[in-house]
């Protein structure tokens, strides 16, 4: 009798801890799958970009194992533990994992598709909301506000959200005015919800035992509310914004338990403010950052825009963190402070001054976002133009044809966007346009019957402060022989057959050209003519070759650099496309143009371009993924009537291999047009990062690469002087771009004959003997084999 009545009055006690302890493993559970799954989805976001076409989007997957996960333990706790607190406590995290679970469509959308994005993660916020509201009001009635009617927002809180926004503004350009609506919408959409639910479910619920306001009760209540926000995060952080809003949102629960216990008995201003910060938090990132711009591939090196934004999303966190701490060491003093009516009104007019004063003064003032490129059904058919013998004659005469189709089938077109006041900029290469607007311009176009599709034309937002460049590895140049040049043999052309590349003019469409490197400043054609016919900087206006991020001045010089050059009597001309890592369909017809029909500076392409003046070879050392809103065909045209007007297309293959086959994926490198070039190594195997073919994503199958140069820990000149090693098939290109020029110089007769070129270079290959590649046939990785230029320009010599 006496060990059953022990036992009896220990099971109180033994339940209690074992309702703890589920808890504790509860929230760890909660805690740990909500990191995983943002972890996750921003992964293989990442890899998406870096990928392209060549890998299927999981998300979908991964986010509804995780969620799931959350929402059976958030459920089963809520069900059948008896405690208050902790039924209450699951119960709140429940509604957000149902969220979380109904968000799963969201991540169907790419990762571009910002805009339907956030109207679908508004629609389910108010959907859950909606439904709680009934159910709620349905099992509990009516229930009357006893607080304090006046519930206006206190001017000392209106300062220090002002002073958060300040990173933000100062750092972040917005985006269009759609842009900017959807995320103040969703920003305090979210608020909305958040401040609902935890009040109602949790904070103001008559059931659960009230703590006093001190410290102990204002961190665990914190810490509910600050799960709840991370399990709405993970529901609804897509598109790279995870790395935002898990540092922004979360950190914001323990203000909302503070204001709560600060201002019990006038709650409406507590959750005034609560949703104040919470808004703020989850809408400053999305407004003032593009998400999809936030990838380590794109603009994740030094100064670029995700270090910005990290900085920003950091800085929040910190002011949030001692924000919260100061606020409850200094609780007691606080809840005894009585202001005079003024001083709310004077805190707001601090802070609104302070942040307007910011943004007009150091700010990025105005809207920058992103456009609709349009092409039209009606494109160039310039196969009697291609057979004019006349290498000039048939260069002007595609010219003239484009321009004229171009501008007869756009007339329509132009004519609504004047109308309406739409800007716009026309292109004839391929018959399109780019038009200022965002999904709002693109309902308006897409029933038009002259267009046939539109794409998204990205553009990357301004930056505070304009990026610096890393220095040289190398001051000289190394002794020695070069690998690279060694082992195209190029070096023998030079020497033995006293051909290097004179006469012949190369395109370099890339980051920029540093003008006055001392490896390519006498070949650049405009120095003794000028810069008019010779440069086009689209990106930032410059009058005279600069190169923003080196990436140009070393693919440039590998195909005519004066020491480590394969063609160093070549004369160039520039054009930038790719300033910053993100470019778009526009932008490199820019330089398309450019190439076929330069014009001066600050000229018309329509009117003033000069076939006569273009480029004979272009090097292309660069692709147009989907993130930039191409879609495989989008420069068929465009390349075809290159090759029409006898312009050689040198492409780099792309450098997703390490995700398997067929990652030869972006065009222009899936073009049977142009001669798309694998890396090599010094060891005669085939790179790890060269993209491998068959051409899948346009259904072709067609095999690509069409051969393999060096392209690994490649010396190229740099910006500013001296060298450096790189590595990537945009260091392939130029080799190819070089031999072609040394071809064409030793043989003029074949200038202009794009087919003859190719099935020379082809042929003349050395047979490669490296390792095989981690997927498919030898022959899909490096096509005929290594690129020879002795045996190229012997046999041009032949032809």
């Amino acid at each position: 009798m006496n060990n059953q009545k022990n036992m009896s009055t220990q099971n109180p006690n033994t339940k209690g801890c074992l309702v703890t302890i589920l808890a504790v493993i509860g929230s760890l559970w909660i805690l740990i799958f909500s990191a995983v799954d943002l972890f996750s989805g921003w992964l293989v976001e990442q890899t998406m970009v870096e990928a392209s076409f060549a890998l299927p989007d999981t998300r979908w997957i991964s986010h509804l194992l995780f969620s799931g996960l959350i929402l059976t333990v958030s459920g089963l706790m809520a069900l059948f533990v008896k405690e208050a607190r902790i039924k209450k406590m699951f119960s709140l995290w429940n509604l957000a994992a149902l969220l979380s679970v109904i968000a799963t469509p969201i991540r169907l959308f790419y990762l571009s598709a910002q805009n339907a994005t956030t109207v679908l993660q508004i629609w389910m916020m108010l959907l859950i909301l909606t439904g709680f509201t009934f159910i709620y009001k349905k099992k509990n009635g009516e229930v009357a506000d006893q607080s304090d009617s006046k519930g206006r927002v206190s001017g000392f809180v209106v300062l220090l959200v002002c002073t958060l926004c300040l990173p933000w503004v100062l750092w972040g350009p917005l985006g269009s005015i759609l842009d900017t609506i959807l995320a103040v919408l969703l920003g305090f959409t979210l608020a909305w919800f958040a401040v609902k639910l935890v009040f109602t479910l949790y904070l103001e619920d008559p059931n659960r035992s009230q703590s006093k306001g001190n410290a102990s009760a204002i961190i665990f209540d914190g810490f509910v509310a600050a799960v709840f926000l991370l399990v709405v995060v993970s529901a609804l952080a897509v598109n790279g914004s995870q790395q935002m809003l898990v540092f922004t949102v979360p950190i914001t629960g323990w203000l909302v338990a503070f204001f709560f216990h600060l201002w019990r008995d006038n709650v409406k201003r507590a959750k005034f403010s609560a949703g104040l910060f919470i808004g703020l938090a989850a809408a400053l990132p999305l407004a003032f950052f593009d998400m999809d711009e936030l990838s380590s591939m794109i603009t994740g090196s030094s100064g670029e825009t995700l270090q910005w934004a990290t900085r920003a999303a950091a800085t929040t966190l910190v002011s949030i963190f001692f924000l919260t701490i100061l606020a409850v060491l200094s609780y007691k003093l606080l809840k005894k402070i009585v202001l005079p009516g003024y001083a709310g009104f004077l805190f707001t007019a601090i802070g609104l001054l302070g942040i307007v004063t910011a943004y007009w003064g150091w700010g990025q003032v105005g809207f920058f976002g992103d456009k609709q490129f349009v092409i039209l059904k009606e494109q160039a058919d310039l196969t009697s133009q291609a057979k004019i013998g006349n290498y000039s004659e048939r260069r002007q005469t595609v010219y003239l044809d484009l321009v004229s189709i171009a501008d007869t089938s756009q007339a329509g077109l132009r004519a609504r966007l004047d109308k309406w006041h739409i800007g716009y900029t026309p292109y004839y290469l391929l018959n399109s346009m780019e038009v200022n607007g965002g999904s709002l311009v693109k309902l308006l176009l897409e029933k038009d019957p002259a267009v046939d599709r539109i794409l998204d034309s990205p553009h990357l937002r301004p930056l505070p402060e304009k990026p610096g460049l890393e220095s040289a590895e190398l001051t000289t140049l190394p002794d020695g022989a070069l690998w690279n040049i060694d082992m195209v043999e190029a070096d023998r052309v030079v020497k033995e057959l006293g051909i290097n590349g004179s006469g012949i003019i190369i395109g370099q469409t890339d980051s920029g050209v540093d003008g006055k490197q001392p490896e390519l400043a006498a070949a650049y054609r405009g120095a003794e003519s000028g810069d008019d016919y010779n440069w086009l900087d689209p990106w930032n206006g410059s009058p005279f070759p600069t190169d923003a991020g080196g990436h140009g001045t070393m693919t440039l010089s590998v195909a005519l650099g004066k020491d480590v050059g394969v063609a160093p009597g070549a004369q160039w001309i520039g054009c930038v496309n790719l300033a910053r890592n993100l470019g778009n369909a526009a932008l490199y017809l820019n330089c398309m143009q450019f190439m076929l029909a330069p014009f001066p500076q600050g000229g018309d392409p329509f009117m003033d371009g000069d076939p006569s003046k273009g480029a004979m070879i272009v090097n292309n050392s660069w692709g147009c993924p989907e993130i930039e809103g191409c879609d495989a065909g989008v420069f068929q045209s465009a390349v075809d009537a290159m090759k029409d007007a006898g312009i050689f297309m040198s492409v780099a293959a792309g450098n997703s291999g390490n995700y398997g086959c067929s990652t030869v994926s972006d065009p222009p490198s899936i073009y049977a047009d142009v001669l798309t070039a694998g890396s090599i190594n010094e060891f005669g195997d085939l790179s790890y990062f060269s993209s491998i073919g068959p051409v899948a994503v346009d259904g072709s199958e067609r095999r690509k690469p069409d051969l393999l140069a060096p392209g690994e820990n490649v010396l190229a000149a740099f910006p500013g002087g001296g060298y450096s090693y790189v590595s990537g098939t945009s260091f392939s290109a130029p080799h190819v771009t070089g031999v072609v020029a040394l071809m064409w110089s030793a043989n003029p007769e074949l200038i202009g004959d794009v087919d003859a070129t190719t099935e020379i270079l082809k042929s003349s290959t050395k047979v490669y003997n490296g390792n095989d590649p981690t997927c498919g046939t030898t022959a899909d990785a490096t096509g005929s084999g290594i690129l020879d230029a002795y045996q190229a320009v012997e046999a041009a010599l032949d032809y």
